[in-house]
């Protein structure tokens, strides 16, 4: 049977580049990545693992209709920090995702796995409006709507645990892991995430790309299914326990309270939708991924593509944040 081809818009971003970094290692597929820029170097870097790139605007119908040719399966990540959306007299997230949707279902594409959100908007009764989850929701809406496509996978990303690996981010939680006050202790500060305080997280790096390529190896049997992307459910006590344990090194959580609207952003755009998922958190009794926060569906698309893939037994689970911190800061301090 000839290999089906995955085409990836958002395939030079974090999940995107995961999708593809996995399914490359499956000859079931062959994997195509569309890019606005064939020679940067992530670019570059997926070619050298044998990512067929292409180049396309999301904003062209007609670019992307080709990007699409012959394409089995999509994963579509829509960066909502793109500066093309900056303008609010701009195209919007919306009117892209519009597009690149009309286009693959021209181009015949049979399935489709998006990375959505739930409404933030709807689901606080207009407390919090996350423009970003709003317009991931809306896409996910139009694209079931259209009903042309054989499976519809939406799913969401969890917290991405490779951003504790920013150095320039640390200090906006209190330092962790990275700079410790002046009694040597490693702080995290945030507020509640709310509810029972599961808060989901995700290994990029480890676990993203194998948990999509999962879905894709049998998609209509996950149509319409919401995929908690995720690693491992800890709260914030957790986490810092976890980095203890792994790491031997002093580290506490501090709640920022009286409550999320207490957390400080320094004015770095990027941090106002941190901000704003406290806020929807807390307010949907942490309803992070709109429904109970659950890992088991994660494992079973993890173990499909492990086993896919002929790993051996000791790789078929989801990264633990434990193991996660000794893999990257066990040797320090």
């Amino acid at each position: 049977m000839d290999p089906k081809l995955i085409t990836i818009f958002g395939v030079t971003g974090n999940q995107g580049g995961s999708v593809a970094r996995s399914l490359v290692k499956n000859k079931a597929f062959n994997v195509r990545g569309i890019t606005r820029n064939l020679e940067s170097e992530s670019s570059n870097a997926l070619k050298a693992l044998g990512v067929e790139m292409v180049q396309a605007n999301g904003f062209n119908l007609d670019q992307m209709k080709t990007a699409f040719q012959d394409t089995w399966g999509i994963f579509l990540n829509i960066n909502s920090d793109d500066k093309i959306f900056a303008n609010q007299d701009g195209p919007s997230e919306f009117d892209m995702g519009k597009i690149i949707v009309d286009a693959a279902a021209e181009a015949g594409v049979q399935h489709i796995v998006f990375s959505s959100g739930p409404s933030c908007t709807e689901m606080t009764n207009g407390k919090v409006s996350m423009k970003a989850m709003d317009m991931k929701y809306k896409i996910e809406q139009y694209i079931k709507d259209l009903d042309v496509f054989k499976s519809v996978i939406p799913l969401g990303a969890a917290w991405f645990l490779e951003n504790f690996l920013s150095k320039e981010a640390a200090p906006i939680f209190g330092g962790f892991p990275f700079f410790p006050n002046d009694s040597g202790c490693l702080l995290f500060r945030t507020p509640f995430w709310g509810g029972k305080e599961d808060v989901p997280w995700i290994s990029i790096s480890d676990d993203f790309g194998d948990i999509v390529h999962g879905a894709f190896l049998d998609p209509e049997s996950w149509n319409g299914h919401y995929i908690h992307v995720l690693s491992d459910i800890r709260s914030f006590p957790e986490v810092v326990a976890d980095f203890q344990e792994a790491t031997c090194r002093e580290a506490r959580w501090l709640p920022i309270l009286p409550s999320w609207e207490e957390f400080d952003t320094h004015g770095i755009h990027e941090l106002e939708d941190v901000k704003l998922m406290f806020g929807f958190t807390q307010i949907t009794g942490g309803m992070y991924f709109g429904s109970p926060t659950e890992r088991e569906t994660a494992q079973k698309l993890k173990k499909a593509t492990a086993i896919a893939l002929g790993y051996p037994e000791d790789k078929h689970s989801l990264a633990s944040l434990k193991d996660w911190f000794a893999a990257r800061f066990g040797n320090k301090g």
